[in-house]
């Protein structure tokens, strides 16, 4: 009867130690699967916004036709018209969005770009320059919300 329960004994035990052991390789790639994407996002490139000079010259002449897509892969897609009808640097604006038209408001304050077509608050981007007259904007500078081209 004891050898019995010493193999019962000796099994447990070696389950048990089994147990751990396959858990501390788990441990041990998860930490190591962070410790990659915390280093690949210290090694990525900061996004370069543009300066309020660079915002105010790209809104300098006349009212501007932006083309724009944004949500995933670019599915949504629309065309703003900011018109300067209120100031240099702010007015009226128009966004199509397929058949419908929403009305709303321009501005443009320091290094950001404020729109607001009557839902909440108004929406605050940062700009990143793409090319000549292509940019991605950033809500509140931080998620990549819409990719523009303007006229």
């Amino acid at each position: 009867m004891k050898s019995v329960l010493t193999v019962i004994a000796a099994a447990a035990v070696a389950l048990a130690v089994s147990g751990c052991a396959s858990d501390k390789p788990a441990e041990k790639m998860a930490k190591k699967e962070t410790m990659a994407k915390k280093e690949a996002m210290a090694k990525a490139p900061a996004i370069q916004f543009m300066s309020a000079k660079e915002v105010a010259g790209a809104f300098k002449s006349g009212s501007k036709v932006c083309s724009w897509k944004a949500g995933k892969k670019g599915r949504d897609k629309g065309t703003d018209y900011y018109y300067k009808d209120i100031s240099a640097t702010s007015g009226n604006a128009d966004r199509i969005i397929g058949k419908a038209t929403l009305q709303g408001k321009w501005s443009i304050s320091g290094d950001t770009l404020s729109l607001n077509y009557g839902i909440g608050k108004p929406q605050q981007y940062k700009l990143a320059k793409v090319d000549k007259k292509s940019y991605t904007a950033y809500l509140n500078g931080k998620k990549k919300k819409m990719t523009f081209t303007c006229k």
